[in-house]
Formats: C-alpha cells, structure tokens, sequence
C-alpha cells in the first residue's frame, strides 16, 4: 500500500504532504530554482521577472496572495496538481523535478519569507558548516538545545526552533551572543577567537532556518 501511494504521488495524484520541511533544504532549493522569478527576497522581482509576460507573485504578500494560502495549497501550487498561471507565464510544474519533501521544504522556506521579521545574515551554507563542526554538540543536530554534551555538562542551550522567541532577537543581538557569549558557567560560550565574522554572520543566517514558521 505504501508503495501505491508513492507511485500515485509521482504522477500527481495525490499532494498531500509527506513530512513538515526543512527549511534550509528549502532555502537551498529556492536558490536554485525559484529566486530567479520571484527574487531572492520572494517579492516578485526576480532577474528573469521582467522578460514574463505576467509579473511573477510577491511570496511575502498577504493581499490574496502566496501568504493567504494554506500549505497544502502552496504544495499543490509548487507541484503543479494545483494550476497557477497559464499559457508560457504559468507556474512550472516542479513537482516533475522534485519529490514531495522538497516542495514541503519549499513550502517551509516560503513562511520564513513570509514570517521571519529579520533577514537573513551572512552565507547559510558557511553557517550550517560552522554549526555542524562546533554548535551541534550542545544544541544538537536540529537546534533543539538536546545535544550530547547538554546533560553531560549541564548546559542549557537554547532551541533555536522557536520561531516565536528567535524572533524576538535581532540578528545584531545574536552576533554579539556567538561572539562574546553570555555570563554564567552554564550558558553560551563567546567564539570570536575561533571564527571569523564571515562565519559567525553564516551562523546566524543559518540559525534562522532552523526554526519551522
């Protein structure tokens, strides 16, 4: 049966999403595949935007748009079960080309956009290398504040995938946390003899996609 199902996704059929996103797998999908219509920021206004014949959505707009939509309804319009557009300036069917835990990661990307209140900072994919290397140790592989040497050393690191509470931080703020880190035996430790500010910006850019908006 679950066999069936997969092969009735692949053609289309059915679009129900099959897990919540990541949104860095998003962020690096979008990059490859969707800022050259809808622009690196999701307003629209894309390198390629201008040769269409119909403007492409503003992803970050509310106003009957792309943010007014249910994620199912983002999904079926990314995979292409959902028609969007027509003629030569409607919607490519990306679900020929990806797999349906890359459109839910789309998805997931796409509320970042819509809901982060600070952009991003610095490069990402240094970020996650960064992280990976040095930050996941305490705050574990998701940034959930469960790595291993949490308990062994009784820390308590932040999770950073509290949309709600990683908003509330300026990106200004969180260098100066991963720089300097904070008082206290138990917290954030400072890195600024380790890494360099390229990196740590990429750390912070890449913290901001841990969370699930």
């Amino acid at each position: 049966m679950a066999g069936f199902a997969a092969l009735v996704s692949a053609f289309g059929l059915i679009s129900l999403p099959a897990y919540a996103g990541d949104t860095y797998q998003g962020y690096t999908l979008y990059n490859q595949s969707c800022f050259l219509c809808h622009g690196t920021d999701g307003k629209g206004n894309g390198p390629l935007a201008k040769k269409l014949d119909v403007a492409p959505d503003d992803l970050t707009d509310g106003d009957n748009g792309a943010a007014e939509k249910s994620d199912r309804e983002l999904f079926g319009m990314i995979q292409g079960t959902i028609k969007h557009g027509s003629g030569a300036s409607a919607m490519p069917q990306w679900g020929l080309a990806m797999p349906g835990n890359q459109i839910n990661s789309l998805v997931a990307y796409i509320r970042f956009l819509q809901r982060s209140k600070h952009p991003l900072l610095g490069d990402p994919v240094v970020g996650k290398s960064v992280y990976d290397n040095n930050c996941a140790a305490c705050h574990g592989r998701s940034g959930k504040g469960d790595g291993p040497l949490a308990a062994v050393l009784n820390l308590k690191p932040k999770d950073h995938t509290d949309s709600a509470e990683m908003n509330k931080h300026p990106n200004s703020h969180m260098v100066e946390i991963v720089t300097n880190g904070t008082p206290g035996k138990s917290l954030m430790p400072g890195w600024k003899d380790m890494l360099t500010k390229a990196e740590i910006e990429g750390v912070v850019g890449y913290l901001r996609l841990l969370s699930t908006y």
